[in-house]
């Protein structure tokens, strides 16, 4: 039975396949409630897979034709191949399954060293190749020269017995052990309820980072609250506006057109006024608004934990943006780069020098300055005019402490696929300031979830009120459902 698997599904359930850090991570999911799985996705099977473990799967068949008393393992197959020559074996996951389970490229690399057609040297290795009694049934040769193996029940089998034997400790390695990753996650806005595409950042994010446990690294989860800036300003004056329509009457007072429209405001604007009746109504609009913000967020950040902790996951740190602003460290970190001469002053607003910080990288990586002038690179404000420090400022402040202050040695964000043109403008603010950025930064971006209703798509937001929150939608499935289902995605990391 176990070698009727196939690599498509287990059993009842499913395959999904992520490559991440230059590791293929395969999650097994099954149908039936397995808690000792959930979220390792969690402890059942995390199989973490590098290419030289991969090609060590692989040498088994073509050790059947191969003579490997040479450096770099290149086969003299029946001596119809020089020996003598040392190439760097490369196995990758085909994107399309039709290409089989493997490639290795390993043929074209070698093919010049050989003075051979890549084909040539592949049709060589598959001929004189064995598979029986190994993992793989089959090997095709495709393109110029790569070698697609699939994999065989025997695979399959061994892969269940081992997952079986070990337990929850399946997959574990030491790969990652002695470094120290972050894994931040979810990161909402804290203006309204959790919704679904909240949802399926908070699995991504949770898998990613017990994979990484399982490899040995020690990571931390962390939730970023942007409890600053326009949103929480825009937040206040939304539940001001219905706070003052609780007092006045509804027609007597204007909602603001870009405010947050849903129910979850009107509850509470109510429940601040049930608290505190009418003594914020004629007092200053700074002290109010803070007021209204404040209650806001008490009242809305213990439900996100709730939710998510019912979802099956738990952080290692809420962390506040707030809390940069008012130890200065934002000040602080616009300063450093202004140290380092990647500002100046224009129409009242500092900004930072990101087209140029770009090009230069662009250049050593070989671009030319048309193909540069091409992109259209923009600089970016870090302190408008009214001295307030934009978003932008903060989120390079908050990395620069992930890196100099917590001393972590990879950081690795969840992002929405909307924020891809953030990606590249917050690495080079960091290579600005010294802290490789570039390298030590991973973004992983999500696409968004998408809704039918009566076969139309259902347009989420948290500004119309019209989205599905996560807390409707446990209570409608089972944690499991969305787990599998929400991950079943196409993924993008951004390096």
């Amino acid at each position: 039975m176990l070698q009727a698997l196939s690599w498509a599904a287990l059993g009842t359930g499913f395959t999904f396949l992520m490559t991440t850090l230059g590791a293929a991570v395969v999650f097994f999911f099954v149908e039936e409630p397995r808690p000792q799985f959930q979220r390792t996705m969690l402890g059942f099977a995390a199989g973490v897979m590098t290419a030289a473990s991969v090609w060590s799967l692989l040498l088994p068949a073509i050790e059947q034709s191969a003579d490997f008393g040479v450096p770099g393992w290149l086969p003299a197959a029946a001596g119809l191949l020089p020996a003598g020559i040392t190439v760097e074996p490369a196995v990758e996951i085909p994107k399309d399954t039709a290409n089989g389970d493997y490639t290795t490229t390993f043929c074209l690399a070698a093919a010049k060293a050989m003075k051979m057609n890549p084909r040539q040297v592949a049709q060589t290795l598959a001929d004189a190749m064995t598979l029986e009694g190994s993992y793989f049934t089959s090997v095709e040769i495709a393109g110029p020269g790569f070698m697609n193996f699939r994999l065989g029940g025997k695979w399959f089998a061994d892969t269940v017995a081992a997952i079986e034997s070990a337990g929850e400790k399946y997959g574990e390695n030491d790969s990652l052990a002695g470094k120290k990753y972050m894994v931040e996650f979810v990161s909402a806005n804290p203006t309204g309820p959790m919704h679904m595409g909240n949802a399926r950042g908070g699995v991504l994010g949770d898998t990613l980072a017990s994979v990484l446990q399982k490899s040995g690294a020690h990571v931390w989860r962390e939730f970023y609250v942007n409890d600053a800036g326009n949103q929480i300003e825009k937040f206040a004056k939304s539940l001001e506006a219905r706070y003052f329509q609780i007092i006045k009457g509804e027609d007597a007072v204007e909602f603001p057109e870009d405010g947050y429209h849903g129910d979850d405001i009107r509850e509470l604007a109510q429940a601040f006024y049930e608290k505190e009746g009418d003594r914020y109504l004629d007092c200053d609009e700074k002290t109010r608004h803070d007021a209204l913000a404040q209650f806001g967020l008490s009242v809305n950040i213990p439900k996100m934990k709730s939710d998510l902790a019912r979802y099956g996951i738990q952080y290692d740190q809420w962390f506040f943006e707030s809390s940069l602003h008012e130890s200065g460290y934002v000040a602080e970190s616009v300063q450093a780069l202004t140290d380092k001469g990647f500002t100046y002053e224009k129409d009242g607003a500092l900004w930072l020098k990101t087209s140029e910080i770009l090009a230069s990288q662009l250049r050593r990586e070989g671009k030319s300055d048309e193909a540069i002038e091409k992109l259209g690179l923009k600089d970016d404000v870090l302190r408008r005019a009214n001295g307030f420090y934009t978003y932008f400022a903060a989120d390079i402040a908050y990395h620069r402490n992930k890196f100099a202050v917590r001393g972590f040695d990879k950081v690795i964000n969840i992002w929405g696929a909307d924020h891809h043109g953030h990606v590249a403008r917050l690495k080079g603010a960091l290579d600005a300031l010294g802290l490789n950025g570039s390298e030590r930064l991973d973004i992983v971006l999500m696409q968004l979830v998408k809704l039918l209703r009566d076969g139309e798509v259902v347009r989420m937001s948290k500004r119309t009120g019209k989205a599905i929150s996560l807390h409707d939608l446990l209570d409608e499935v089972s944690v499991d459902a969305p787990v599998g289902t929400i991950v079943y995605r196409v993924v993008k990391i951004e390096r």
